[in-house]
């Protein structure tokens, strides 16, 4: 995917108002549109993070936030050198490469009706107010479940907590985003997933 692709489907025309324009849509009635139409630019390859080179070069903070950017293929030694089983912890998830590489090599090896996100959820922090917003797309696109906390995991100040919520526990269905409070959590219920 490149530059131009990403400015017309979020149909912005500078990439600094990349972050504005991907929380815009998350969290409207496009959302879904939006993200079949990056499927579609990606080719189907939901193996990385598609928006991490463009990043890098253009939306970085690395002087004010030290932000730097895991290499996909150390993502992937990473993953594979773990035991791959249950919560995934990342204190600082950036886009979250590491953890696209970790749902990859997870959900790769399975065949999808046996891939249930409700037992590989993510519970991830992230500070910068540019990458918030990447990450929840790229979390959510891949239908994952699980816990952002938009805040400094160091001094655990969480701004805002986002749940990604797969109601029908699918992996090819794309997670709802929910604006949560501090406390809440994922839940069972009769077979379907609800955020209390």
């Amino acid at each position: 995917m490149n530059k131009d692709q990403v400015l017309k489907i979020f149909n912005i025309e500078d990439i600094t108002e990349l972050p504005d324009a991907v929380m815009r849509v998350l969290f409207s009635n496009e959302k879904d549109d939006i993200f079949k139409e990056l499927i579609k630019v990606n080719h189907g390859d939901m193996s990385h993070d598609w928006f991490q080179d463009m990043y890098e070069s253009e939306l970085a903070e690395r002087k004010q936030k030290k932000q730097d950017f895991t290499p996909n293929s150390l993502s992937v030694i990473c993953s594979q050198l773990t035991d791959q089983r249950g919560t995934i912890h990342e204190p600082t998830a950036g886009n979250g490469s590491m953890i696209i590489a970790d749902w990859w090599e997870r959900s790769s090896k399975k065949l999808p009706w046996g891939v249930f996100p409700s037992k590989n959820i993510v519970d991830c922090w992230e500070l910068s107010n540019r990458s918030l917003p990447i990450l929840l797309l790229n979390l959510s696109i891949r239908g994952m479940m699980g816990y952002i906390h938009h805040g400094d995991v160091l001094e655990n100040d969480c701004k805002q907590l986002y749940i990604l919520l797969n109601k029908h526990d699918d992996c090819l269905s794309f997670s709802e985003i929910i604006k949560a409070n501090n406390n809440d959590k994922i839940v069972a219920q009769n077979d379907n997933r609800r955020c209390l």
